[in-house]
């Protein structure tokens, strides 16, 4: 994980964004060791989540918390039958139109296996989300996580409609916004992360020709086909359902060009 982190830096950095070169006789910015806003009197500041990707953390974090340390087994059970996701309510002699038939497809991303489960998760959306979450804003980053969680169910009941095992965890959401991320090439103004991705919204084509998108998110595919098909031994008998996390990456790759409040970038020849 701290590998793809680090390597997610590097495609994010400042240095292979457009800078305009100071001009002749002008002298090259002064370094900022104050942590000042360049532009303000205000401090640059010390965390830059923004708040929907606060908040969507905080509620899975909270959910956990209190799964692990307050509901006896009987209200937890109760949770997970009636907010995680089962592909059988959809089977024509189970389906009936009710609370966990209706919101299932969105509350299933509240709910985690186990803390490792969530913690990868929550370093995954603090990593490509915050980006995101700042150039769409409140409104549209909730948008994006409930398309993407869709998006995720819908691949997964297609490949296994009927089944009785429960789906859970924000694994499709956040795969989403790694989708909505690689639209931009995964360049973040780390100057001013507030701004988030300021540049073009790509076409679809053009973003998967930038350096390293296209090797970055097969190897990602990859590295979830082995981590579900469990070709390690590393599971521990558990399920994990790689095709939701595929699903929910193509939801958010195309569906950020619906979502996105800037213009899109010409067509790249």
């Amino acid at each position: 994980m701290t590998q793809w982190l680090v390597y997610l830096a590097v495609m994010a950095d400042p240095d292979r964004t457009d800078v305009t070169p100071p001009l002749p006789g002008q002298n090259p910015p002064e370094p900022n060791p104050s942590g000042q806003d360049p532009s303000g009197d205000r401090p640059a500041p010390a965390f830059n989540l923004h708040g929907a990707i606060i908040l969507m953390a905080g509620l899975c974090v909270g959910i956990h918390l209190m799964r692990t340390l307050v509901f006896d087994g009987q209200i937890d059970r109760w949770l997970i039958g009636n907010f995680a996701f089962f592909p059988i309510r959809y089977a024509p002699d189970y389906f009936q139109l009710d609370w966990p038939t209706l919101f299932s497809p969105f509350t299933h991303t509240l709910l985690h296996g186990d803390w490792v489960h969530l913690g990868f998760n929550m370093i995954w959306l603090v990593a490509f989300g915050a980006p995101v979450a700042y150039r769409l804003g409140w409104t549209r980053t909730i948008a994006l996580w409930a398309i993407t969680a869709l998006g995720a169910v819908a691949l997964h009941t297609a490949l296994y409609f009927g089944d009785w095992v429960p789906l859970l965890g924000a694994s499709g959401a956040v795969s989403g916004f790694l989708g909505a991320a690689a639209r931009f090439g995964f360049r973040a103004d780390r100057r001013n992360p507030r701004r988030g991705f300021a540049g073009p919204l790509l076409p679809p084509l053009a973003s998967l020709r930038q350096r390293g998108v296209l090797a970055f998110i097969l190897v990602w595919m990859a590295i979830n086909y082995a981590t579900g098909a469990d070709l390690f031994g590393m599971a521990g008998g558990a399920s994990i359902a790689w095709e939701a996390h595929i699903g929910g990456l193509l939801t958010g790759f195309f569906a950020i060009g619906w979502l996105d409040r800037h213009p899109p970038a010409r067509r790249l020849a």
